[in-house]
């Protein structure tokens, strides 16, 4: 008589740990394109926002909000967001047409910023820089930004700015 004996044979256990393999592996990499993706939101969330306050403050007052040529977080009427400094680095706009300007993700604070300028009020840019150190956009951010990004240019510099003109702007520095 032959006692009967219970459990997994190998080829069973093998099998079960490579399905588990596969579906972990597979959660994974939903889980970063799902990451990435709510990074790109966020993003063109906080800069359509504040593209919105520049444009209620133009219905309001028949102007865009004017840049210094100098001043501080200002230089040749580019006015930018600097963490260290503050956020209201578009003239006019806080509190009345936006609460704060967004903020930008504190473990980028030397890479990312937003530049604005305005001069005479007549037009505007609103750029959001990233990468600044190598200016250059990843091939997954050329995607999602693709509508925002000025394709205008012939020097790599520009063609890896992107936001909001005013129509009557160049998109070009």
């Amino acid at each position: 008589m032959r006692k009967a004996t219970s459990g997994f044979t190998i080829v069973e256990l093998l099998i079960v740990i490579v399905v588990v393999a596969i579906l972990a592996a597979i959660s994974i990499v939903a889980y970063n394109g799902i990451q990435e993706r709510a990074r790109f939101a966020s993003m063109r969330s906080d800069i359509a926002s504040l593209n919105k306050a520049i444009q209620l403050y133009y219905a309001e007052n028949g102007a865009y909000p004017i840049t210094p040529a100098t001043g501080t977080g200002c230089s040749g009427n580019w006015c930018g967001f600097d963490q260290a400094t503050g956020d209201n680095f578009i003239p006019g706009l806080v509190p009345k047409y936006i609460n704060a300007t967004p903020q930008l993700p504190t473990a980028n604070n030397n890479d990312d910023t937003y530049l604005y300028r305005s001069p005479a009020g007549t037009d505007y840019k609103l750029i959001r820089l990233y990468s600044v150190g190598g200016n250059v956009l990843s091939t997954s951010e050329q995607v999602a930004m693709a509508d925002l990004r000025t394709t205008d240019c012939s020097t790599t510099t520009n063609t890896d700015r992107w936001g909001y003109w005013s129509s009557t702007v160049s998109k070009c520095w």
